[in-house]
């Protein structure tokens, strides 16, 4: 067991940042929405290693897709949890979003975006049904991208898949020993793993793809893979930016909460 602190917002409301959690590690069975211990798998060579928490939703051999914010696991639409936060819209008549109001909805992240009273802020679906009631507020509506509306940040940055934060896959996740095709299109999913988590020789020439100076349509994955994301949706730096998490960089399950920060 390990005792670690949030460090980030990625996960807001769900956790709030300076949380204490107690870590199981070296924890090597794993299910949807458990919160997961791992270590950032896309390095910057200037920072220190970053470790995280984030939602567990895609296992190994698991095809994921995101629809209109809605997640869905081998075709299967999940629940929701009460604490997932998106970015709103949020419109005040005709005065600004004072200490008392910010106070009253507990907001944790936005603020003002024009000065006709526009806002933005993360909340939960909650926090948006009790502003919709509020009679100083004309408007409170969740922000969404729409589909086709390709996101160049979103993995794999490819415009072969025009994919975005909130309309993103089916994107498959591969499992141990599991047999990828490759081709010029999917390349751009698998190059991270082929080169980098699996430590191969990747190049292209011409029409052909070479793994270790072999031409190659096929690769046979070495290890799992998972698939995670922020319960802050619209704001966390997860799968839907940086692709496939490789199981040697998981370091344990969060087991409990042991001390909340003050929201």
């Amino acid at each position: 067991m390990d005792v670690i602190r949030v460090n980030n917002i990625d996960m807001l409301s769900t956790y709030y940042y300076g949380d204490a959690l107690l870590i199981k590690k070296s924890f090597n069975i794993y299910a949807t929405n458990d919160f997961i211990y791992f270590e950032y798998p896309v390095k910057d060579s200037s920072l220190p290693k970053t470790f995280v928490v984030q939602r567990l939703i895609g296992l190994p051999g698991d095809s994921i897709r995101l629809n209109d914010k809605n997640i869905f696991i081998n075709g299967t639409r999940i629940e929701i949890p009460a604490t997932i936060q998106n970015n709103y819209f949020v419109t005040i008549k005709n005065r600004e979003a004072d200490s008392l109001f910010h106070l009253k909805y507990h907001f944790e992240e936005g603020g003002q975006v024009s000065n006709d009273y526009d806002y933005s802020f993360s909340l939960t679906r909650a926090q948006s049904d009790s502003l919709g009631k509020d009679t100083l507020v004309k408007k409170a509506e969740v922000k969404k991208e729409k589909p086709d509306n390709y996101d160049e940040t979103c993995f794999p940055g490819s415009p072969h898949y025009k994919w975005n934060m909130d309309h993103y896959g089916p994107i498959y996740i591969p499992r141990k020993h599991d047999t990828l095709r490759i081709d010029s299109v999917s390349l751009a999913l698998y190059t991270l793993l082929i080169r980098v988590y699996e430590g191969n020789k990747l190049e292209t020439r011409h029409d052909s793809i070479l793994i270790n100076d072999q031409i190659t349509n096929n690769y046979v994955v070495k290890q799992n893979y998972y698939f995670v994301v922020g319960d802050n949706r619209d704001n966390a730096n997860d799968s839907r930016v940086w692709g496939f998490l490789p199981e040697r960089c998981i370091k344990g399950k969060v087991i409990t909460r042991i001390r909340k920060s003050k929201p």
